[in-house]
């Protein structure tokens, strides 16, 4: 972690240096349209996977740059925001142990499997939204 906490430390450090505050809402941008640049190297890509000896032909540097890019910007973001990032971590992933119980998901790393479990959980946390709302009419 002390690495991470570094490189966070060095591009605030940039930014401040270069006059560089940007406002919360022009880094949401900015992370899209990065991820978006990020995704262009796979456009019409027919490979099955992600797998470097899959997609030789792939510029790999210049993915590892747009990957950089969309950190930046979520660094970035999070300053704008006053975020902690690790504290907003922490959470999604308490969040993800109860939607994806491990005993439930462990072996069956199968599409049918998780869309099928997905929707179990979005008609239960309707429900839940659905009949708080009805109490408090």
């Amino acid at each position: 972690m002390a690495k991470l906490e570094k490189l966070i430390k060095e591009i605030i450090k940039f930014n401040r240096a270069h006059g560089w505050q940007p406002t919360a809402v022009d880094c949401a941008k900015s992370i899209v349209i990065e991820a978006a640049e990020l995704l262009e190297h796979f456009q019409w890509d027919d490979s099955n996977g992600l797998e470097k000896r899959g997609l030789a032909q792939k510029d790999w540097e210049e993915i590892k740059l747009e990957l950089a890019d969309v950190f930046w910007y979520l660094i970035a973001f999070c300053q704008a925001a006053e975020f902690d990032l690790s504290e907003c971590v922490d959470k999604k992933i308490k969040h993800n142990k109860k939607k994806y119980p491990s005993d439930m998901f462990n072996g069956r790393h199968n599409e049918k499997f998780y869309r099928e479990q997905k929707e179990r959980y979005r008609k239960a946390h309707r429900k839940n939204q659905t009949s708080g709302f009805k109490k408090t009419l």
